[in-house]
């Protein structure tokens, strides 16, 4: 069974041509995952409906690809962010609403946590609505 989990290590790459085939790969695989699904010309506005419509592995990425947004790692946030710009752009039957819940849960700074982490959430939720905006 093929599996995209290698790619996601890529997208946080330092090198920037390596984070773009990472993308290029991930986004690839996740498209054909979501062509063997039954075509539908639903979109998904909650969790529930995201997991009926959407082939695993793209309700997976989905959800990776918004919680990477907020990583520490040195390029992940450029990396998973042109990944769930081109995803978002290429499979339709995610709406915006379902896009934003998620970031906004995944995203979350809290009182409890320390400044790096409220300052990484921070910007996770600015490379989310840079990629839901160019998708």
């Amino acid at each position: 069974m093929p599996t995209t989990l290698e790619f996601y290590w890529d997208l946080a790459s330092l090198d920037e041509s390596k984070r773009i085939e990472a993308a290029a790969q991930l986004i690839s695989a996740l498209c054909k995952f979501q062509a063997e699904m039954p075509a539908t010309t639903s979109v998904a506005t909650t969790e529930e409906e995201l997991n009926r419509i959407c082939a695993g592995d793209v309700t997976y990425g989905i959800k990776r690809l918004i919680k990477g947004l907020a990583s520490p790692r040195d390029g992940a946030r450029q990396g998973y962010s042109i990944a769930l710009s081109e995803l978002l752009a290429r499979v339709p039957c995610i709406s915006v609403k379902l896009v934003l819940d998620l970031l906004w849960r995944s995203t979350e700074a809290t009182k409890q946590m320390k400044g790096q982490e409220q300052r990484d959430m921070r910007f996770g939720r600015i490379f989310g609505l840079m990629a839901l905006v160019q998708s």
